[in-house]
């Protein structure tokens, strides 16, 4: 056992850029050719390619958003999200990040000045993450690097699910009331309940 990102290395070194990969009845054309991704995200239909695990994966996180969105809504939320590559868009949020970098430096160097200097630097990524997404998509402030939330620590679990999904070969979260007797199925659905709650008061 081991990151399935680690499998598929292996894999590029033996058979190359593309090889198909099966998970019992699902195949996936596996590329890895900058050339062949050229041609599939920028010369190609959006209809000719299905986006495959990584949208059954996002689906219980993101409904239907930008990533696991089927071609009608994406072409739809896609020129919806064109403003936000404007340069002067771009460059707007270069300083948020610049703040919120500083902010977190600030505060390690707080905690490295402490009596207990040991500094979980997952979780303070995870906390100035979520302090960007926060003041750019929502123009709210979390304080995730100041003050410890709850909120950060349900984002931190729901994207660790969302990795376990990505690397397990049976997609178990779709078992039958998996999300009343599992105990990592029912926190992620406690979590998304807290952040879907968050979301709709913003």
């Amino acid at each position: 056992g081991g990151p399935l990102f680690l499998l598929l290395a292996k894999y590029y070194t033996d058979h190359g850029p593309i090889f198909n990969l099966s998970f019992g009845p699902k195949s996936f054309l596996v590329i890895s050719d900058p050339v062949m991704a050229r041609h599939i995200l920028r010369d190609s239909s959006p209809e000719q390619y299905c986006k495959g695990m990584l949208a059954e994966i996002l689906e219980p996180i993101m409904g239907d958003g930008l990533i696991p969105a089927d071609p009608k809504i994406w072409k739809v939320r896609r020129r919806a999200v064109v403003p936000g590559f404007h340069k002067k868009w771009l460059n707007s949020m270069i300083g948020l990040f610049g703040d919120c970098g500083d902010r977190l430096v600030d505060d390690l160097e707080k905690r490295s000045n402490s009596d207990k200097p040991v500094i979980d630097m997952e979780e303070r990524f995870c906390s100035v993450t979520l302090d960007i997404i926060g003041k750019a998509v929502f123009n709210y402030d979390f304080g995730s690097v100041t003050k410890e939330s709850p909120i950060v620590k349900a984002v931190y679990r729901v994207l660790r699910e969302a990795e376990h999904r990505s690397s397990s070969f049976i997609p178990y979260w779709n078992l039958p009331y998996a999300e009343k007797w599992m105990g990592g199925q029912v926190e992620f659905r406690k979590d998304m309940g807290m952040l879907d709650d968050i979301l709709a008061k913003l």
